[in-house]
């Protein structure tokens, strides 16, 4: 009975004491220092500012969309995007045969604006030649380090500007503020599909930074709560809001292999003696030691579940559609890896 009174005591006595007084000597920021980030990518974008990811689109791909953020600068200010247009892995080629084009936008509200003056590199490159019939593409490995501030990037090309006629911006591009900001690529804009490109911003005339407290929160006591928690479970991307799948087909057909798009037609099974395969892509993949997958409910073999070559981020899921589903329609597929199922994404089976 005794220790308990004195534990309650103790704990009473720990509760009556004052909370700790703020450093007098720390400045906290606040929001009227932050400034606007907008950009736009054709067709997507993700953003390192210091090293630290700032924003990523949130559409994969499709529709163009605009990313406009509040961030809170401290110069000297690296800057840092991988942009990347819509085209077939394999190919090069978007929407089956074509071409596509590509571009990408940036303005900050301190003055910042993408010009000729930012460096970028390709890292994908295709159809090689412009040969639509038997397309090659080019990969070049993305370094791991290309977001750091001292990452060396004086042997990359300075970026070419392209008008907005050549870009043909769409989506809510009008409504943001992006006057003074150049359409920058690489030096070609139909070929190159994906390229990084960097761009160290100083501080404006006369600017002063009137706060001191920076640096990295310490997140240690929080970090169970759900919405810090990093994800575990596989990503797969979308096209759209409808939640359609990103990838492609791949049918076998005896001793042929072809690719086929799905996005715009339903997926034609084919002769019963024909084997298709849903060629999809996603993120956020461990190290796989199981993948299982089901296609509207059913379980479907899945051929391949890993990094696509050369890694950059992204990994790829081959799944075989069953036969038992010609006619289905409308399918949600969902992979499990490591026993973590992923968000389910549509396709159409005809």
């Amino acid at each position: 009975m005794r220790t308990s009174l004195l534990f309650v005591l103790a704990a009473l006595a720990a509760i009556a004491q004052p909370p700790p007084r703020p450093d007098p000597n720390l400045i906290k920021a606040t929001f009227n220092n932050t400034i606007k980030l907008n950009a736009y990518a054709d067709n997507w974008c993700m953003i390192y500012i210091n090293g630290k990811l700032i924003a990523t689109d949130s559409i994969e791909f499709l529709p163009h969309n605009v990313i406009s953020v509040s961030i809170l600068p401290i110069y000297p200010m690296t800057i840092a995007v991988l942009a990347k247009d819509n085209a077939d892995p394999k190919t090069g080629l978007e929407y089956g045969t074509q071409i596509g084009d590509a571009g990408f936008s940036l303005k900050l509200s301190d003055g910042t604006v993408t010009s000729s003056a930012w460096k970028v590199k390709t890292f994908f490159k295709g159809p090689l030649n412009r040969n639509i019939v038997t397309p090659q593409v080019e990969y070049t490995p993305v370094p791991a380090n290309w977001f750091a501030p001292d990452f060396d990037d004086s042997s990359w090309a300075q970026a070419t500007e392209y008008t907005e006629a050549r870009v043909g911006p769409d989506g809510d591009y009008n409504a943001a503020n992006f006057t003074g900001a150049k359409f920058i690529w690489s030096d070609d804009i139909d070929l190159d599909n994906t390229v990084i490109f960097r761009y160290t911003a100083q501080k404006p005339a006369g600017y002063t930074k009137s706060w001191n407290a920076d640096g990295d929160i310490n997140i240690t006591n929080i970090v169970h709560e759900g919405r810090l928690t990093p994800p575990t479970a596989p990503m797969l991307f979308q096209v759209n809001g409808n939640g359609m799948a990103t990838g492609y087909l791949t049918r076998v057909r005896g001793t042929q292999q072809t690719t086929e798009q799905f996005a715009q037609t339903p997926i034609d099974l084919g002769p019963a003696t024909d084997q298709v395969y849903l060629v999809l892509y996603g993120g956020n993949l461990p190290a796989v030691t199981s993948a299982t997958a089901t296609i509207a409910g059913t379980p479907a073999t899945v051929a391949y579940a890993g990094a696509l070559t050369p890694f950059n981020g992204v990994a790829q899921f081959n799944i075989l559609i069953p036969r038992s589903l010609a006619g289905k329609g409308a399918a949600e597929v969902v992979v499990t890896i490591n026993g973590q199922a992923s968000n389910p994404v549509l396709v159409n089976i005809q």
